[in-house]
């Protein structure tokens, strides 16, 4: 992952990147990003699986229809907004 790279991510997460060493956070993501690949290259076919997510039982509660939020409420605290919508800067 390359500095520019980090730089998107903290942008669309809203995080800000003053004081930090882009390098270094850009280090830490690849080594990150390796581990992960390691795993996909793990050997499980003869592993018994110890957890299923079929065996686990969700007590889910009732669907409610309510009324939903007004545009003005969902909106307040967006840092940017146009024509009424969310904006969002996909060319970062």
């Amino acid at each position: 992952m390359q500095a520019k790279e980090v730089e998107k991510i903290y942008s669309l997460s809203n995080l800000n990147l003053e004081g930090k060493d882009v390098e270094d956070l850009s280090n830490k993501f690849n080594i990150v990003i390796d581990f992960i690949e390691d795993i996909f290259d793990v050997d499980t076919e003869n592993i018994k699986m110890t957890e299923s997510i079929d065996a686990h039982k969700a007590v889910f509660r009732k669907d409610e229809a309510k009324e939903s939020s007004s545009r003005d409420d969902a909106l307040k605290n967006a840092p940017d907004r146009e024509f009424g919508y969310f904006r969002l800067d996909w060319n970062l």
